[in-house]
């Protein structure tokens, strides 16, 4: 398939395309848009721009705190074996990105089993019913949280929007792909453009999505450029692109530490360094220095 000019169309990842609308289409910013304000053009995109990146600040903190909620729904068992397995970036692992919550439950095992017994024999905590997450085509549950959580608030306010609809799909039903696709694309469409449907694969957060515009619309209209000039200073894509890209909140930069030591399941909470064996420690090497200073002491003497 030939690329198309550069000019014609726009490069964005799916979160940052989400987060972008979800800030757009919010009640705050919303509300400021409509306000009659007599400032100039200049001051009053400032304006709005502070505040659409205040808004994309706000959704990834809630998108971090999605995710730490799934991370914490995983037993000890669990995330050692991700960690080992998967590598210590939280949202690459299967039970992450497509189950939401331990696979040992899931099959009814009260935990999974050591990896130190059995490193490489994992079949019990397989389970075929779990769909794959390479070619799971619905968004991480984490992330469905996510959005469920901030389409409630949306909907929590008394102001009209044109997208209360597609808001509402994303509470009422499971919010897959479909339902985001949806709230997504009416957006763009409100500026003459769309995406298109991507092959069958993994629905990943970091995929990148071409925007164009939509090419069945009257002669008379704005050229392209115009259109995808005027959706990118709207959604403030560039701004918002490099916003998410470096945020330490981003979902990728979330990394999973496991303890250097780790303590049977009866004792992790009880104290590891009880205040009594500090105390001894101490006192046996203030001994062994008394001890070797006389020796010392005494050797120089006899010489």
């Amino acid at each position: 398939m030939e690329m198309e000019s550069p000019s014609r169309y726009l490069r964005v990842t799916r979160l940052a395309l989400i987060h972008a609308v979800l800030a757009y289409i919010s009640p705050e910013f919303t509300a400021m848009s409509c306000l009659p304000l007599a400032l100039p053009t200049e001051i009053r995109l400032r304006i709005l721009t502070h505040l659409h990146l205040t808004l994309s600040a706000s959704l990834l903190e809630s998108l971090n705190h999605s995710l730490q909620s799934a991370l914490g729904d995983l037993c000890d068992s669990c995330r050692a074996y991700n960690f080992h397995v998967y590598g210590p970036n939280v949202s690459d692992w299967p039970e992450i990105r497509v189950n939401g919550g331990c696979w040992c439950a899931k099959i009814g095992a009260q935990l999974r089993p050591e990896i130190a017994h059995d490193r490489w024999n994992f079949d019990a905590c397989v389970d075929a019913k779990i769909r794959s997450p390479m070619a799971d085509s619905d968004p991480p549950p984490y992330f469905t949280f996510h959005l469920r959580h901030v389409s409630v608030t949306y909907l929590s306010t008394t102001s009209p929007s044109p997208y209360t609809r597609e808001i509402e799909a994303m509470v009422t039903s499971r919010a897959g792909a479909k339902e985001i696709d949806a709230l997504v694309l009416k957006v763009l469409r409100h500026f003459h453009c769309y995406f298109p449907p991507s092959k069958p694969k993994a629905w990943k957060l970091e995929d990148e999505l071409c925007i164009m515009p939509i090419p069945e619309r009257p002669s008379e209209g704005p050229p392209d450029d115009e259109i995808l000039c005027t959706l990118q200073l709207a959604l403030e894509f560039n701004r918002h692109r490099d916003f998410v890209l470096h945020s330490k909140l981003h979902p990728r930069n979330m990394k999973f530490t496991p303890p250097l030591i780790s303590h049977p399941p009866d004792s992790k909470y009880l104290d590891s360094n009880p205040p009594g064996s500090n105390i001894s420690l101490i006192c046996g090497v203030a001994l062994a220095c008394v001890l070797l200073g006389i020796r010392y002491g005494s050797l120089a003497t006899w010489l």
